[in-house]
Order: structure tokens, then sequence, then C-alpha cells
């Protein structure tokens, strides 16, 4: 039985760059097995992500280990109005994107 899908909301602290969010089956060896049906389900604009902050910091892997395990992937720079993937942080420090949304691809 489907719940339906999951939407994310909050300040992760986690900037990614534009660092993958979903498991890239055609990087994976053959010998895995990983059907290709993961990757079709995707539609084509949410393989690529914008970000305006080039920066990570040493916990990204963690965040995006996250999203790769649950399944999630990162709405920022990938939908209508954030095509670019805008700051979410402006502060006298500079700019950053440490504010995510993540869903479930349904």
């Amino acid at each position: 039985m489907s719940l339906g899908g999951v939407l994310l909301v909050g300040d992760f602290n986690a900037r990614t760059d534009t660092n993958t969010d979903f498991i890239d089956c055609s990087q994976l060896s053959d010998v895995l097995l990983v059907p290709q049906a993961i990757e079709d389900t995707m539609p084509n604009d949410m393989l690529e992500r914008q970000n305006r902050d080039t920066v990570t910091v040493s916990w990204h892997h963690e965040f995006l280990d996250l999203c790769r395990i649950a399944g999630l992937f990162i709405l920022n720079g990938r939908t209508p109005g954030d095509i670019s993937g805008e700051y979410t942080c402006l502060s006298n420090k500079g700019f950053s994107t440490m504010d995510y949304f993540l869903t479930t691809t349904d």
C-alpha cells in the first residue's frame, strides 16, 4: 500500500554545489545488475540540478547519501521559479544554499 509522496523541507546546513543526489545507474558496473528502470522513471529535468552556491561543506556527503538512500531528490534548482538554484540564505557573511526542498519522484 502506498501512502503517497514525501516532501521534506528545512534548513539542512548542507552546501552541496551541484553534486548528484541520486544513484546514477549509468555509472554503476553492469555486474551489479541495477535495473535501468530506476533511471528511466526520472524525468529528464530532474537529472540536472542548478545551484548558484558552488561551495560544499564537509558533511554534504551525508546529506546526499540521505537523499540517495531514502529516494529523495533535491527540488532546488530543478523547478519552475527556481531553475537557477537561487541562494536560500543571505546574510552579512555572504550567500549560500542551506535550505532545501526534498521529495520523492511520485
